[in-house]
């Protein structure tokens, strides 16, 4: 499991020195096995777990500072790994730009500590994907940089109190990629973000902005966005599978992870790659059949796995204590399984089709007329667009143009408090409103639209939540999951097409299902309809009732005032009731009671 702790000073303050002395020392009496990647005046960043190929240290030369992680190079032909150590000639590019250089010559997944020892600056930049974490406390004058926050709290720094204004966000499902955490006094560098430190002066500036992106060189051509569309996933797919020998691959029947399936099986490195698929056994659309398609179409086998839907919830109490609860879920059904598979193929890595429907846009064709209203004003187009988003959305075309004429005439935005509690009916009313007034854990760059029309605005909200890269409850020699869609130039490119182009012909994810039509079995490519597993989750909470009853009723959410602790026992009562909530919502409550008494637990070992 790779992971890393970098320390950031001043260097001329000599308390702040020592302080970074003391923590370096520290480190390595408790962490011998770990490695150090630089080690300059102001600058140290050790790691661990370094895969070859796919997790590991760059080094740029002259003591110009270190990008950990897996980075790939653009260039006008297909993308390729970049050197593990820059030259002098490349160093000095990347720090005259301040860093900036790697957001637009290079992506990938990483976290960069660079240094220029001349000027006594240092910058910390985290890939737009925000595919590695990237947390932060400051002690004594010296800025620590983690990716874990268990090696934080083995430097004897902590316990930290619980954010529940943040924990308040989350169970309103405000949970975009922010700068806060449910620790206070721990934060972290968001996506595209840049952090520099000169000095005793510290300064954040955005290199990646997902608004700018949006509204500059919007491509309209369907043709034009089909072939840049297919290019760059296939790009995307293709450059990640070179890192890794071998590859499951979970095919879940669906348009995303079929599109992975269909680069990876011509992929130039060509990796093994086994395919697997988890099927529910109650009452919910059984995918088997669309699996068996995809395989099939690469002549590959499919393994086949029954979801457990008397799994116990119980080992949820071991999950490590991350910065934020996670989906524990997800990790409890697949981790375990996942992880055996990998080491009967000899994999290193878990492919999966997450961030597809974000991507290339799922749902919500309603802001498509207004959107296009924005771009061109009145036009007999907008009757076709309307005509097409109603049958998307299988709305009436008179809600589309409602829509449509409140975004044009009156200027109105779709807002991220418009969508605050959405679907909760179990938190209290007073702490949705209160969040929602708040706004305090919006990515800072979506808190103003700037002129962005609803629809692209939902688009870029919906691009601001990072995938999770370690999983809760893994152990150091599991594979990596790898979500190769969400990648800075798939995203960049699909930010850059608009609603009308995305569902066009009233098709959900029309563009995807246009550039791979001729890849993928037909069968798959033109269903409108997606499996769900509410049925098997439901059964999950009934064999559990007892213990989340336990968890629940009286758990710390109910007495923070969060939870309407009297729905939330008729809900659990296991009778007949008016009161609507769905298995979402109660299994993120699991997830903060969880992440509390882990939180808790774990603060008491460290106080003892």
């Amino acid at each position: 499991m790779f992971r890393y702790l970098a320390f950031v000073w001043h260097d001329r303050d000599c308390a702040a020195r020592e302080t970074a002395r003391r923590l370096i020392d520290r480190h390595a009496s408790q962490s011998p096995r770990w490695r150090v990647a630089a080690k300059e005046k102001g600058l140290f960043v050790g790691y661990a777990g370094a895969r070859a190929g796919s997790s590991e240290p760059y080094l740029l030369q002259e003591g110009k500072g270190v990008v950990l992680g897996k980075l790939f190079e653009r260039s006008s032909g297909p993308s390729t790994p970049a050197p593990l150590i820059f030259d002098e000639a490349r160093a000095r590019l990347i720090i005259a730009s301040r860093g900036r250089r790697l957001i637009d010559r290079y992506w990938g997944r990483y976290v960069a500590f660079l240094h220029d020892d001349s000027s006594g600056t240092s910058w910390v930049l985290r890939d737009p994907s925000a595919g590695l974490p990237c947390l932060t406390v400051r002690f004594g004058g010296v800025h620590i940089y983690f990716s874990l926050i268990e090696d934080v709290l083995a430097l004897g720094l902590g316990p930290f109190d619980v954010n529940w204004s943040f924990l308040a966000a989350g169970v309103c499902q405000m949970r975009e990629h922010t700068q806060g955490t449910a620790l206070c006094d721990v934060s972290q560098v968001v996506g595209g973000e840049c952090l520099e430190l000169h000095g005793e002066k510290y300064s954040s500036t955005f290199y990646w902005d997902a608004l700018q992106i949006a509204n500059a060189n919007i491509i309209e051509d369907p043709a034009q966005a089909t072939k840049a569309l297919r290019s760059c996933v296939r790009d995307a797919v293709h450059a990640w599978a070179s890192a890794y020998g071998s590859i499951l691959l979970s095919v879940s029947g669906g348009l995303d992870s079929s599109i992975v399936f269909s680069c990876l099986r011509d992929a130039p490195a060509k990796p093994d790659l086994t395919c697997f698929h988890y099927y529910p056994t109650g009452s919910d659309m059984d995918e088997r059949g669309y699996a068996r398609l995809v395989a099939k179409s690469g002549h590959r086998e499919l393994i086949e796995r029954a979801r457990d839907s008397r799994l116990s919830l119980e080992p949820l109490l071991n999950v490590k204590a991350f910065q934020e609860p996670g989906n524990y879920l997800y990790h409890l059904e697949h981790s375990r399984l996942d992880a055996r598979l990998a080491a009967e193929h000899g994999a290193t890595a878990s492919f999966v089709g997450w961030g597809g429907d974000q991507l290339f846009f799922q749902e919500r064709a309603i802001w498509a007329a207004g959107d296009y209203l924005h771009y061109h004003g009145l036009s007999p187009a907008v009757l076709r667009i309307a005509l097409e988003s109603a049958q998307m959305d299988r709305v009436s075309i008179w809600q589309v143009l409602r829509e449509a004429a409140g975004q044009y005439a009156m200027r109105r935005r779709w807002s991220v408090a418009e969508d605050v509690g959405r679907f909760r009916s179990l938190v209290r009313a007073d702490v949705v409103e209160e969040v929602r007034s708040s706004g305090a854990y919006l990515h800072p760059l979506l808190r103003d639209s700037r002129g962005t029309p609803s629809g692209k605005l939902w688009h870029a909200h919906q691009l601001s939540g990072p995938w999770e890269f370690y999983d809760p409850l893994g152990e150091p020699g599991d594979p990596e999951t790898v979500a190769p869609l969400y990648s800075q130039p798939v995203i960049e490119l699909c930010l850059r097409l608009p609603l009308h182009v995305l569902t066009l012909g009233g098709w959900d994810r029309a563009i995807a299902r246009r550039a791979f039509y001729s890849d993928l079995p037909l069968e798959i490519v033109n269903r409108r309809n997606k499996g769900g597993i509410e049925a098997h989750l439901r059964a999950i909470l009934e064999h559990n009732l007892a213990f989340v009853r336990e968890l629940l009723i009286d758990g710390a959410l109910v007495r923070q005032g969060l939870v309407d602790r009297n729905k939330l026992t008729t809900i659990l009562s296991g009778k007949a009731s008016r009161i609507q909530a769905s298995s979402g919502e109660l299994f993120d409550f699991i997830a903060a009671e969880v992440w509390l008494r882990r939180l808790k637990n774990q603060a008491g070992r460290a106080a003892a």
